[in-house]
């Protein structure tokens, strides 16, 4: 659904451009119309169902789909560039290394400091995946906030992320403990019982039940209703036309879903 949704935004915008001349452009497009790799884009190793990285190295997933949907609007060709972090990711940008990132990025203010944030392209509910036998082991009967924020209680959080600041603010007490990835690495932690509940967003947490079948038995999952993360593209600070285009792209998308959603609901009728 996702994939069809961003094909149509692409259309919305019209088909591949015509190569402009470069003395019309502003100085950061015309410097991806120009070169041969065309659109460099920072994401992630990998953050299922966001990004995903084949054992050939193919990349796929719902944030290069849209990378590839960017570049195909602009009518360039496009490569990623990977790094381990959020942080590490927004570095490549910051320091030129690539025109933009692309990989579930939150928008906080600290991080606006170094790069710009196009508008939201997706907005999620932070969400707990949690062991079972070890909550039930801490606290029993008590809501999984409430007994997690014990410093007996270990909760895995992906280092320099977004979700690490915020479990620090909601669960003062716990202890915090940081890993690279949440796919694999936090999620058989806490399959494993190594920790109590890994910290991230509703998709993430819903893509991990749905690949372990001893799921029902041995994990749970508690949306944290309340919380809000928006997350967007980001963009080097200088890059005002490139920013300007994407944030018109994603309007177009959005205007599109809506669209569509309204014409399922009337199909429903």
């Amino acid at each position: 659904m996702l994939t069809r949704r961003l094909l149509l935004a692409a259309l919305a915008l019209g088909p591949p451009p015509a190569l402009a001349d470069p003395s019309t452009l502003a100085p950061d497009m015309a410097r991806i119309t120009a070169r041969q790799q065309g659109l460099i884009i920072a994401t992630a190793v990998d953050l299922p169902p966001y990004v995903a990285t084949a054992a050939d190295g193919t990349l796929a997933g719902e944030d290069i789909t849209l990378g590839g949907a960017l570049a195909e609007a602009l009518g360039v060709a496009h490569n990623f560039v990977q790094a381990d972090t959020p942080d590490d990711i927004l570095g490549v940008v910051a320091r030129g290394g690539a025109d933009l990132a692309i990989a579930r990025l939150s928008i906080t203010l600290d991080r606006a400091r170094t790069v710009r944030f196009s508008r939201p392209y997706l907005v999620l509910r932070h969400a707990l995946l949690l062991n079972r036998h070890r909550l039930a082991q801490a606290a029993p009967g008590l809501d999984p906030p409430a007994a997690l924020n014990t410093r007996a209680a270990v909760v895995a959080v992906v280092t320099e992320s977004g979700y690490a600041d915020a479990a620090r603010r909601l669960l003062p007490k716990a202890t915090l403990r940081n890993f690279t990835r949440w796919q694999p690495d936090i999620v058989d932690a806490v399959r494993q019982g190594e920790v109590f509940a890994g910290y991230g967003d509703e998709r993430q947490v819903e893509a991990a039940l749905a690949a372990t079948p001893e799921a029902p038995l041995q994990l749970r999952r508690f949306v944290l209703d309340g919380t809000r993360d928006a997350v967007a593209v980001a963009l080097p600070w200088s890059s005002l036309q490139l920013l300007a285009w994407i944030d018109l792209f994603l309007e177009n998308r959005l205007a599109l879903e809506e669209g569509w959603k309204a014409r399922d609901q009337h199909n429903d009728k």
